[in-house]
């Protein structure tokens, strides 16, 4: 008991050393890029410097993304190899660096420098081109939920499209390709093999998944992902995971609206209450069937048939060394990142706080630290910071890395699907319940006053 206590304790140090390391090392870039650059360019060359200002924060979040995913990646992978050692009783990680923090460092450079192999008979050019398509899509997918992560910072207002939730899905969809592409192009039979199993499970799974989204997007009247969070601010009873709008009325009710907010809120009386009932039973299912096709998408455990290395030697990328096998294991935990990210402002709230406004106005000396912060160096000299950004970066922050933290858990627990049974469970299972979640949601929302 002792030493798991010890153990705990480490990796609790360990996640806040490298949360620190990388959030501070990503903000300082954006100040740089975003910011100092901008006003250095507008003393040096006054109006003529628009142009360029205008595309160096343009730039900004993608120099922020390229920046974050390695150093997040490396967090992942070593925090992953610490909880999986911590569960199944054995030591992890600990001999590079103090205590093994420094040990995915190593391990990337290592990768890094390994030999690049391709394989005689396989076609060069899509060998190569495969794990780039891989990864492309995931920096794509990650650069509009920057907006919404951020509580529509100015610095990636750019990036807030009206329907960015269509962008990050279509996004999803291109790394499927990749996969048949390297599974073809490696010239190996287990390779070909992963790469169809793949295509085949995308597509049982893409199917719940987009329909899990689609009934937030109605719930919420938008695709806009900014817009969305925005619509669940107000506390936990507002966010979409424990019905949304639905219980936008109740909320009010009890933070001083009276019966004036429920009458509002559900205008048709019981059966708006029944309707209401049935949204909430709605959504948490669509939380849980996103989570689910999610992990099929990006071939977690139990549902890695794709890169089942006990029986097809490690898949479509059997035939991948050094960088570009660098490139796909980079890819899977970016790729993990982005969904619990997508998780977080669809059914999170976002980087909304979960304690009510009506209650968090009463705890004393919060409004206090808020002007403190308003007024400190960052804000108003650096510009790089605000109260809203910065509080809403930490709970995007505790809501992403917990939903990590979760996917680590289901892969220490949960055995491997056969081949027959994750394809009867998408096709026989999850798709008829996201329809049937598609078509109550549809109707029991036109008798509750969504959104007011």
């Amino acid at each position: 008991m002792f030493a798991n206590g010890n153990e705990i304790s480490k990796i609790s140090t360990l996640t806040i050393f490298w949360l620190i390391l990388i959030f501070t090392i990503v903000w300082m870039v954006c100040w740089a890029v975003g910011i100092a650059l901008p006003m250095l360019c507008t003393q040096l060359w006054g109006d003529q410097a628009n142009l360029l200002n205008e595309i160096l924060r343009a730039l900004t979040p993608v120099v922020a993304i390229l920046v974050f995913i390695p150093f997040n990646a490396m967090f992942m992978v070593l925090i992953e190899r610490r909880a999986l050692a911590l569960w199944t009783v054995r030591k992890g990680p600990n001999r590079v660096g103090p205590d093994g923090y420094l040990q995915t460092a190593a391990d990337a450079i290592k990768l890094l420098l390994k030999e690049d192999i391709t394989p005689t008979g396989a076609d060069a050019v899509m060998h190569t081109f495969a794990p780039v398509l891989f990864f492309a899509p995931s920096i794509i997918g990650a650069i509009p939920l920057l907006a919404a992560v951020t509580n529509d910072h100015p610095l990636f207002h750019i990036l807030n499209l009206p329907t960015g939730i269509f962008y990050v899905l279509a996004a999803s969809a291109l790394p499927v390709v990749a996969l048949v592409m390297a599974g073809w192009a490696s010239n190996n039979k287990y390779s070909l093999v992963g790469g169809l199993r793949s295509a085949a499970q995308a597509i049982s799974y893409e199917i719940p998944l987009v329909l899990s989204l689609v009934t937030v997007c109605l719930m919420a009247g938008t695709l806009d992902l900014v817009k969305i969070v925005q619509q669940q601010a107000g506390g936990i009873l507002n966010w979409n995971l424990l019905g949304g709008g639905a219980l936008i009325g109740l909320n009010q009710a009890i933070g001083g609206g009276g019966a004036k907010a429920l009458e509002a809120a559900y205008p048709m009386g019981p059966v708006s209450y029944i309707c209401a009932a049935l949204l909430v039973c709605s959504l948490v299912i669509s939380f849980w069937l996103y989570l689910t096709g999610a992990c099929a998408e990006i071939n977690r455990i139990p549902f890695d048939l794709p890169e089942a290395e006990s029986e097809l030697v490690s898949g479509y990328n059997t035939e991948y060394s050094g960088i570009k096998f660098a490139i796909f294991f980079l890819a899977e935990f970016t790729n993990l990142f982005v969904v619990a990210s997508v998780t977080t402002v669809m059914f999170l709230g976002g980087g909304d706080n979960p304690i009510p406004p009506y209650i968090l106005d009463k705890i004393p000396g919060i409004p206090q630290m808020v002007a403190a912060i308003r007024d400190s160096f960052l804000c108003q000299s650096l510009h790089l910071i605000n109260p809203e950004t910065l509080f809403a970066t930490l709970w995007v922050i505790l809501k992403v890395y917990g939903l990590v933290i979760f996917a680590i858990l289901i892969r220490a627990t949960l055995p491997r699907f056969r081949i027959d049974q994750l394809m009867a469970f998408g096709w026989k299972r999850l798709i008829p319940l996201s329809l049937i979640v598609f078509i109550i949601v549809v109707f029991a929302r036109e008798f509750v006053n969504i959104h007011g």
